[in-house]
Order: structure tokens, then C-alpha cells, then sequence
């Protein structure tokens, strides 16, 4: 086995600088026949040196310069280049190069690859989108299917995500989350991935329920609890603001660094936490019962039944005083709106809030690569996050070298590392 690994090719000289492999090389074998007539009798006519960039050795860049031979048929008369095997018929590169490039710009930017490369960005960003062109969505084999509808701020704007929520997979990326947009995706899915579908579960958007109601009316609408729990939190952190307004500038300060102790569980805070948090209920009783009320309510989403839960909620909305009610009203209007897709989540007690940690991933890829388009950040989510997420197996530590398979190195190899310094 030569340097490259590519046994039809005879290698010439190896050339190594700072940054990169320079190696000649010309195919072992001749073509057998005219590509055009088949003849069987041809003459050499030219030989062509070309260069092929390869995947990096050693941290180096390869360049590969074959010497490609041209041959003239002696019946036809027409003249043709030798097939060059492992070599890309369009780029100008090894198809390994190819398939390189496309594997790592998943979880890379463009700039890092051409650098290590020696490509230019444009043909990566090319190589990438030949790559995800045909990325749909897959959806799962398993039936019911539980649907999720969420959304993500992406590049300015907010994206419709769709999931599997029993899985905990992203199944695909939308443009928007209008409705039109929502309903032509559903619309446009299988009818026999529509009747596979049994739950919905989303946020309080009108929008997605409208969608799933006349597209989807078999299906059961859930409200996901991480946004119920969310709007509440909301409610409690207006009532904090309301307190902010009657302090000092140092206490201002101090409250606005504290607003997360106040949104955390009680449960989850350190015994010193506990004490910050105590100190500002008791001197503000109107955001200590605000407090209170997002405290207890978790112990309707601790209910083993819907009829518990209901009965919960109404002991839990007994609670409310006046002091608060106007602050905790657009709470229990959307419970009200929404009371039945709420307590639906006791029935099926799925959530697509792990969607929201996409967040993070968002906005590194918006930073790290300027300039991607939504297409391209579609491509990496579904293909790093989504169903087609593959796991890469585990090196064979048992493996002694007795393999059929394995390949012996020749002496040209031994003797070329031999005078190179290992990094």
C-alpha cells in the first residue's frame, strides 16, 4: 500500500513542506479499449499532468499531480483521457475529498475546512449544497405518532420546528411558522403518516392549533407544558418588575440579579439562595404571594390523573388575591382559552421543550458561520440533530492484526516516515 491508500496508482515522488504533501502520481494500469468504439488498438497520443486535492495526511494538505495519458484509437480516430479510478469525474479532487468535505461542513464552518484543505470556501459551500439538496424530512416507522410544533429564532425571524416528541428528534425545519406555512407542510405530508398521527403537542399560538384542526382533526391537541410553565414564570417576573419600580438604584441593581433565584424552584436552591430569596419576600408581600402561586402550581402538573389535576388547579386558582390577580390574569385567561390542550398533557404526558435547547446550537451557528443560509443550517439541525443522526461506532481495541482484510505496508512507506518527524 503506497502513502495515498489508492492501489491503482504508481507514485512518483513525495514532496513534503511546512504545510503541505506535494506527490506525483500516474495510473498502474492502461485502458484496454477505445472509449468510443471499443477498438482495441490505440496509440498514446499525449500525457497531461493534472492536480487533485485530496483529504488532509498528517494535518497537511495533499496535492495530488497525476499524470494522465490521452490515447488516440487507430479505427475511429477520436482521441480520449485514461478513466482516473477514486478521482471525482466533475471536481477536481478525490471522491474521499468529496465525501470529507460534506461530512465535516455538518459540524464545521466552510472558512476552517477550506484552510485545512486547501480548497476555496465557494466550492464548499458548492460541495455542501449538492450534499443536502435532497435533506427531507424522515419521518418514524412507529405507530401512533406523537407530533411536536414549536418554533426557533433563526437568522431574525421565528421558524416552525416539527418533531418527534416521542423520540426527542427533530424531523424538520420550516421557513416560518405562519399558519399558511404550517398547514401546506401537513397537508403536503403522507396520508399514511397523517393517520398516523395521534397527538400534536405545541404552544398556545393560534396559529398551529388552526392548522392542526383542519388538517389534522383526528388528532389530539396537547399544550405543552414548558410553555405553560413559562407563561407563568412571566407572570411572576411582571410582578417583580412591579416591585423594581418602588426601590433604590442599588436595590434595582440587586433585585435584577436575583430575578433568576425568584424563577428557579424552591427545591433547587442553595441553603445561602434560600436566604436571598426569603429576604425579598418578606419585605414585599405582593411578590411573595406571586412567589407562592408559581410555586404551588407545579403541584398540578404533580397530579397522577386529569380530574386530579382540574381539581388542583381550581384550589391552586383560589389562592389568587387581589394584590395579584391583574398580574396572574393573562395566566388563567389562556387556562381558560386553552383549558383543554392543557390538561390533555395528563392523558399523554409528552413535551417538545427540549426543542429550546436547539437555541444554543442556532445561535453558535449563526456566529461561527456568517453568511449561512437557512437552507444550509436546515441541512446541519436535521442531519446532526434530527432522525438522521448517525452514531459513529466505537474503535475495535480487540482487533490483533490477524484480519484478512488488513493491508501490509510497503517498504517505501516504512522508509519515507522513517525520515519524517512525528508530530
Amino acid at each position: 500500500m503506497n502513502i495515498l491508500g489508492l492501489v491503482d496508482y504508481h507514485i512518483f515522488t513525495i514532496d513534503e513542506t511546512e504545510h503541505d504533501f506535494h506527490i506525483q502520481a500516474e495510473l498502474i494500469t492502461s485502458p484496454s479499449c477505445c472509449a468510443h468504439c471499443g477498438h482495441t488498438k490505440l496509440h498514446r497520443h499525449e500525457v497531461k499532468s493534472q492536480l487533485y486535492l485530496d483529504i488532509p495526511m498528517r494535518k497537511k494538505r495533499v496535492g495530488i499531480l497525476v499524470k494522465r495519458r490521452r490515447y488516440l484509437c487507430l479505427r475511429c480516430h477520436r482521441t480520449f483521457f485514461e478513466k482516473l479510478p477514486h478521482m471525482h469525474e466533475y471536481h477536481f479532487m478525490t471522491e474521499r475529498l468529496v465525501n470529507y468535505v460534506q461530512t465535516e461542513a455538518l459540524h464545521r464552518t466552510f472558512a476552517s475546512i477550506a484552510k485545512d484543505t486547501g480548497l476555496v470556501e465557494g466550492t464548499i459551500r458548492l460541495l455542501f449544497a449538492e450534499y443536502t439538496a435532497k435533506v427531507e424530512p424522515r419521518f418514524p416507522v412507529t405507530s401512533p405518532f406523537y407530533l411536536g410544533i414549536d418554533e426557533l429564532y433563526l437568522l431574525n425571524q421565528y421558524r416552525c420546528v416539527i418533531s418527534d416528541v416521542a423520540n426527542r428528534q427533530i424531523v424538520d425545519l420550516l421557513r416560518d411558522r405562519r399558519k399558511a406555512t404550517v398547514i401546506s407542510y401537513l397537508q403536503n405530508l403522507p396520508v399514511e403518516i397523517r393517520k398516523q398521527i395521534r397527538v400534536v403537542c405545541t404552544d398556545m399560538w393560534a396559529g398551529y392549533h388552526d392548522a392542526v384542526r383542519e388538517v389534522l382533526p383526528h388528532a389530539t391537541l396537547v399544550v405543552d407544558k414548558f410553555h405553560v410553565i413559562k407563561l407563568l414564570s412571566g407572570c411572576l417576573e411582571y410582578t417583580r418588575k412591579q416591585v423594581r419600580k418602588s426601590l433604590t438604584d442599588k436595590q434595582r441593581r440587586t433585585l435584577m440579579h436575583d430575578k433568576y433565584l425568584l424563577l428557579r424552584r424552591a427545591h433547587d436552591l442553595e441553603e445561602h439562595e434560600k436566604l436571598i430569596v426569603e429576604a425579598w419576600l418578606l419585605n414585599f408581600p405582593c411578590l411573595q404571594i406571586a412567589y407562592e402561586l408559581k410555586e404551588s402550581f407545579y403541584e398540578v402538573y404533580d397530579a397522577q390523573s386529569k380530574e386530579a389535576a382540574l381539581q388542583r388547579y381550581f384550589t391552586w386558582f383560589d389562592r389568587i388575591t387581589r394584590d395579584v390577580y391583574e398580574n396572574f390574569l393573562p395566566f388563567t385567561q389562556a387556562i381558560e382559552y386553552h383549558g383543554d390542550a392543557i390538561f390533555n398533557y395528563f392523558d399523554y404526558r409528552y413535551t417538545a421543550g427540549y426543542t429550546e435547547s436547539l437555541n444554543g446550537l442556532m445561535k453558535l451557528l449563526a456566529r461561527e458561520g456568517r453568511g449561512f443560509s437557512f437552507e444550509v443550517i436546515r441541512a446541519k439541525v436535521l442531519l446532526t440533530n434530527g432522525l438522521r443522526k448517525e452514531m459513529r461506532p466505537g474503535y475495535d481495541k480487540a482487533w490483533d492484526g490477524t484480519s484478512e482484510e488488513a493491508l501490509t505496508v510497503d517498504q517505501s512507506l516504512d522508509q519515507h516516515f522513517s525520515m519524517v518527524p512525528l508530530d
